[in-house]
């Protein structure tokens, strides 16, 4: 009489690891599988060498596979050796209700035609037809925003990332009657070339629309005396007054003498302004997503060092009279508030190149080149 071997089944938890092990030996020699965590989605850490860093064909191909099973891959580098935590989730690739972002435009348009107007001398309750004159000012206004914050989402449907249409933020006060726009977006990115590209496209694309609107705007000023009484004076940066001096064919102000700026020169040097602030290497800015791909981990002891810049010219801004130094206190804070470490994206092996590199470092003297120290200067000229 002979007795029957029934083998063990393997657990639920076996099974998944055994399916994430197969997928992950394309891209990657293992030396050590461990457990994080238990369960039937178990957390699990892979330990090895990366065959080939560059080889980004094979991560996208594991992520897809990663996916199917619930899970998310991040690859990072520890010391000598690379890691790969396969952690239980699923991306949520809902991106809101279209109808949304068509409103709050909607409602952003018609708060910026209004702004525009008041500023143009408007009396809108006397005659509605006068916020036509509010129409360069937020025809400028918009084109920059849509164009920027549409330059971010095309990156990011690029690299496959679920993200939002632009949100705009609609507040009738002066002197722009916008807080801008965002995007939304779902999952962390692929890699660094991906963080890379998502925030350099949202200031190119601005800039190429502003550049050109900023000059046609100052052609349509004057040079004229400055006003008497109080009144509110442009910041100046590099770029800005270097493009006046060319234009103008003197350094303004100066003598007595500025720009009366046109409404569409006005809104082009604004969003010359908010590109620049937006260029600052902090967190979720821009500049943070620019600086984390060329510098990783180290971003943070940057953005530390630029916060601590930014509240150290607030006090000193405030401290000799210039209240816009609360706006650099705010933008502190915000930084604080999203914090000075930008979340790794699920590859951070493969290297962003050389190419981008180059174009990181001329984003810093861009950077520098159209940075405003201060925006907005309340000036009392005496007759």
């Amino acid at each position: 009489m002979s007795e029957s071997i029934v083998e063990p089944q393997p657990t639920e938890e076996q099974q998944v690891v055994e399916q994430l092990t197969a997928a992950i030996k394309p891209l990657m020699q293992l030396t050590t599988v461990r457990i994080a965590r238990g369960g039937d989605k178990p957390a699990v850490e892979f330990v090895g060498e990366v065959y080939n860093p560059e080889d980004e064909a094979t991560f996208q191909s594991l992520l897809a596979e990663f996916e199917t099973l619930g899970y998310l891959p991040f690859l990072t580098k520890r010391k000598d050796v690379h890691v790969l935590q396969a952690l239980p989730h699923v991306i949520d690739r809902r991106t809101g209700k279209p109808w949304v972002n068509v409103l709050l435009f909607i409602l952003t348009a018609l708060s910026v035609v209004y702004i525009g107007a008041l500023q143009q001398g408007a009396d809108i309750k006397a005659d509605w037809r006068t916020l036509a004159l509010g129409l360069p000012h937020a025809v400028t206004l918009l084109s920059i925003l849509t164009v920027h914050e549409f330059s971010h989402y095309l990156a990011a449907r690029r690299y496959g990332a679920p993200v939002s249409l632009p949100y705009f933020a609609p507040i009738p006060v002066p002197p722009l009657g916008t807080m801008g726009a965002v995007i939304v977006q779902k999952s962390p990115l692929l890699n660094r070339k991906a963080i890379f590209d998502l925030g350099i496209s949202g200031p190119l694309g601005g800039l190429m629309v502003a550049i050109p609107l900023l000059i046609l705007g100052l052609l349509f000023s004057k040079v004229e005396p400055l006003p008497t009484g109080n009144y509110t004076m442009e910041g100046n940066s590099i770029f800005y007054y270097g493009i006046k001096w060319i234009i103008f064919g003197q350094p303004l102000p100066s003598n007595g003498m500025d720009v009366m700026l046109h409404p569409i020169a006005f809104a082009a040097w604004a969003g010359l302004l908010v590109t620049g602030l937006n260029l600052l290497p902090v967190g979720q800015y821009d500049g943070g997503h620019i600086a984390y791909a060329m510098w990783g981990s180290k971003t943070g002891l940057v953005a530390r060092g630029v916060v601590i810049a930014m509240f150290t010219w607030a006090a000193i801004l405030l401290l000799t009279g210039h209240d816009i130094g609360m706006t650099w206190a705010i933008l502190g804070f915000l930084g604080l508030r999203m914090g000075l470490q930008h979340p790794a994206p699920l590859d951070d092996v493969t290297p962003l190149g050389p190419a981008r590199q180059r174009i990181g470092w001329a984003v810093v003297v861009l950077l520098i080149l159209i940075l405003v120290p201060i925006p907005l200067t309340i000036v009392q000229q005496i007759p």
